[in-house]
């Protein structure tokens, strides 16, 4: 009923873009002097939509919701922070310059199945016929059941949305997008991607009183393998009250975070679940690769003499307080949203990606981490189609001119892990990230299952895995159908 008048009118907004781009920009209300240079070159990446429009300073409404949520989009003023300095920097930018007054709505809710906060505002909105929000940053289990039941424009056919850009990830693209049709995704336009990128601590100063070979030059030479990680882990363990117990008042080589086991499948290059070539997500999950991943850390976070599983005596942000600043563990998994909150710490300490499986593996990959995932995506109803995609398209762009340097250079290499390694580690971390979207739909609940394995100290996947095997295949056969229907409307 809808995508056909939608698809006629996106390329008709198409060709108004086109003719749009080769007119005198309209006159804004402010004088922009400090806009990033877009001059047509050979080596510079250009904004490929007006740099400047009126759209009568009506409001351009973001929702931003989810289990937890922060502000991006909604700054009003300058802080001290240099981020937020940066995400209000980029917003003034592109307010003056198309004369538009960018909105955030935050909204939260506990549900964490597929049916909190932004499912139920971008659902109730499709389904009304409201145009309540032009763009959506909304979790990952939310924006996924949003995108099989309709609910969402494919970003794809939005005018001025340019998702091959440098500014959008093409991980995040190739991995979502199913027969080119892009229900949500990801890139410079937001940092909660950043955040809930898993990543590696280690303790710069253990690594150096225990005379440890440097984990950067592994990760360059390419020998950063479990093995190694391994070894290293068993080198500073210590029972540092003498009363033979190993808890939280002694020295480890690892605090293991719940959620890393997650990681680990995708640290070996494997995935729940992907997108074969007839658009169909296809169980993936049981392979010899992901069975030698999870035995090889098993073996290492499942030792209590050299590793700790700290959620079962202490939150994650007291550990952060007291263990991580107190030299009490050489390595730390965790994901890029707790580096932050490390910036007080006295030791020095540095970032890596999760290891390789071996060294014949060739790249570094990093897991996104489903629960605390965010993506873009364009809610269906839309009431100017055509701004919705030069100011989507405006702030991806000037996210990555003016907000990623900030994060980068400022934010987190300026004041978290303060050593130059940890800038080509980020680049390395944030190159290879997995977007499973096997974990985002929840498939087989495995994601949790894994969780609770690594709770048990259970090294049984396979068992594991044939239990939940059945409910996994019945939901891909619901999921696919709709996902079908839903992507149909659009080619």
């Amino acid at each position: 009923m809808r995508k056909p008048f939608l698809l006629a009118v996106a390329l008709f907004l198409c060709f108004a873009l086109v003719a749009c781009n080769g007119n005198t920009p309209a006159d804004t209300t402010d004088d922009i002097t400090n806009l990033p240079s877009t001059e047509t070159s050979e080596l510079v990446e250009t904004l490929g939509v007006p740099e400047t429009a009126d759209y009568g300073g009506k409001e351009f409404t973001i929702l931003y919701a989810g289990h937890t949520v922060s502000t991006e989009f909604g700054f009003e003023e300058e802080t001290g922070i240099a981020l937020d300095n940066a995400q209000y920097k980029r917003v003034k930018t592109i307010e003056q310059a198309y004369n538009v007054d960018i909105v955030e709505v935050q909204k939260k809710s506990s549900d964490t199945n597929g049916n909190g906060a932004g499912f139920q505002e971008l659902s109730n909105a499709a389904n009304s016929g409201t145009s309540d929000y032009d763009l959506a940053l909304t979790s990952a289990y939310d924006v996924a059941v949003l995108a099989y039941n309709g609910y969402l424009y494919d970003m794809a056919s939005v005018p001025g949305i340019d998702l091959t850009k440098s500014w959008w990830d093409k991980n995040a693209t190739e991995s979502l997008s199913v027969n080119d049709v892009t229900f949500f995704t990801t890139g410079d336009i937001t940092v909660s991607d950043n955040y809930s990128t898993f990543a590696l601590m280690f303790n710069k100063k253990l690594l150096n009183d225990y005379g440890l070979k440097s984990p950067y030059d592994m990760v360059y030479d390419g020998t950063w393998t479990f093995e190694e990680f391994g070894n290293m882990c068993k080198v500073v363990s210590e029972d540092l009250n003498q009363d033979g117990v190993m808890d939280t008042n002694d020295r480890f080589g690892l605090l293991v975070w719940d959620d890393s086991i997650v990681g680990i499948v995708n640290a070996a290059g494997e995935r729940c679940c992907t997108i074969n070539d007839d658009g169909e997500i296809e169980l993936t999950f049981y392979s010899d690769t992901t069975l030698a991943a999870l035995e090889k850390y098993a073996a290492i976070a499942y030792d209590t003499q050299y590793a700790l599983t700290y959620q079962r005596h202490v939150k994650t942000a007291e550990v952060l307080k007291t263990m991580w600043p107190n030299d009490q563990a050489l390595f730390f998994t965790s994901y890029m949203s707790s580096i932050q909150n490390c910036r007080s710490m006295e030791s020095d300490f540095g970032i890596l990606p999760y290891p390789k499986l071996n060294e014949q593996q060739e790249e570094y990959y990093s897991c996104v981490a489903p629960y605390n995932a965010r993506f873009i995506c364009v809610p269906l109803i839309q009431k100017d189609l055509e701004r919705t995609g030069v100011i989507t398209e405006a702030l991806a762009y000037y996210g990555k001119e003016i907000v990623t340097p900030a994060y980068y250079d400022v934010n987190l290499i300026g004041l978290s892990t303060r050593d130059e390694e940890s800038s080509d580690m980020l680049d390395i971390i944030f190159g290879n990230r997995v977007y499973d979207i096997g974990y985002f739909y929840q498939v087989g609940t495995y994601n949790k299952q894994l969780i609770l394995m690594l709770r048990a100290y259970d090294s049984n996947f396979t068992s594991m895995y044939e239990t939940y095997r059945s409910a996994a295949e019945n939901s891909l056969k619901v999921i696919n159908q709709f996902y079908s229907e839903a992507v149909s409307d659009w080619q």
